[in-house]
Order: C-alpha cells, then sequence, then structure tokens
C-alpha cells in the first residue's frame, strides 16, 4: 500500500501567502490614491464653487446699481460714489444698489472683502481659496451712457499644497435698470 498524503507543503502555503500579501497591497495602496485624488477633486470643486458663488453674488447686485466708481487702489473706498470710468482697470468698486445702499468690494489678505455703507460685511471667500487680483473695469457711467457696463476679472489659486490649482475668472455686467 501506498502512504499518499494530500495537503500543501510549507513552502507552497508560504508562496501562496506572499502573493496574496502582495495583491493585498496592490490593491490597498490603489484603493487610497483613488480617495486621496477623490478628496483633491472635493476640494477644488468647493473652493471654484465658493468663487464662483462670490462673483455671481457680485454681477447680481450689481445689476441693479448705480453710480458706479472704480477706484485706484484697494483702500479707495468713497463713503458716497460718484460714478467714474476706469478703462484701465482699479482694485475697488462702490456702488449705490438698488435699496440705497452703498457696497463696495476689494481684496484684502488674499479674500474678496464686502462692504455696506462703510462697514466691513465680512469676506466672500473662503480660507482655500487665495485671490492675487481682482480687477474692476467701468466703463460708461461718466460720460453719461445710459447703460454702464462692469468687467470683473479675478485670479487666484483654489486648494493648497498637491492640490492647489490656478483659475481665472471673467464675467461683464451691464446695468439694468427700469425706465433707461
Amino acid at each position: 500500500m501506498e502512504n499518499q498524503k494530500k495537503g500543501f507543503t510549507l513552502l507552497e502555503m508560504i508562496v501562496s501567502l506572499g502573493i496574496f500579501a502582495v495583491a493585498a497591497l496592490l490593491s490597498t495602496s490603489s484603493l487610497l490614491s483613488l480617495t486621496d485624488a477623490q478628496k483633491k477633486a472635493f476640494s477644488l470643486q468647493s473652493a471654484y464653487d465658493n468663487i464662483r458663488f462670490a462673483l455671481e453674488t457680485i454681477a447680481k447686485d450689481a445689476r441693479t446699481g448705480s453710480d458706479f466708481y472704480c477706484g485706484t487702489s484697494f483702500d479707495d473706498l468713497p463713503a458716497v460714489p460718484t460714478s467714474q470710468d476706469c478703462a484701465s482697470g482699479g482694485p475697488s468698486l462702490t456702488y449705490k444698489n438698488a435699496a440705497g445702499d452703498n457696497i463696495a468690494y476689494r481684496v484684502l489678505n488674499g479674500k474678496i472683502e464686502n462692504f455696506v455703507d462703510g462697514v466691513s460685511a465680512g469676506y466672500m471667500t473662503s480660507e482655500d481659496t487665495a485671490i492675487d487680483t481682482l480687477t474692476f473695469y467701468v466703463l460708461g457711467p461718466a460720460s453719461g451712457n445710459p447703460q454702464p457696463r462692469i468687467t470683473i476679472i479675478i485670479k487666484g489659486t483654489a486648494g493648497s499644497g498637491r492640490s492647489a490649482s490656478k483659475f481665472n475668472l471673467q464675467t461683464t455686467i451691464s446695468q439694468r435698470k427700469i425706465g433707461i
């Protein structure tokens, strides 16, 4: 009678465990890389949404405004705006909104700051965005154009570290006052 034992040898078990460990390591590192990429994408999307929201808020309020004043410096925010063209661009904008409030915008410490009647209403952008340039181009109000046009350009960085991404946004607003 032959003595045949069925089973695995110790060497076969060690080799199979080694192959399984390598496969598990590769799949785990792939999963961690995908999770990291998803976090980066979510962070950038959140930052871009924040910038677009700030830009849309400015545009929506300015459409019904009047007396657009383009400042020559970031702290040129008059208490009562008077129409002033700014074909070469300026770092601040002040105007009177439809409710009669004096509204102003500028960049301070890498964030867009909003003022209502000379008092800071806070920052419009979040910590994960850094605004490098905010430029307002105002054409028309000082020359008597019945519909002034404002172009806003924002340049900056969204995210931080390895997920940082530069952006450039631009929008043009035309005044929409009733009775023009």
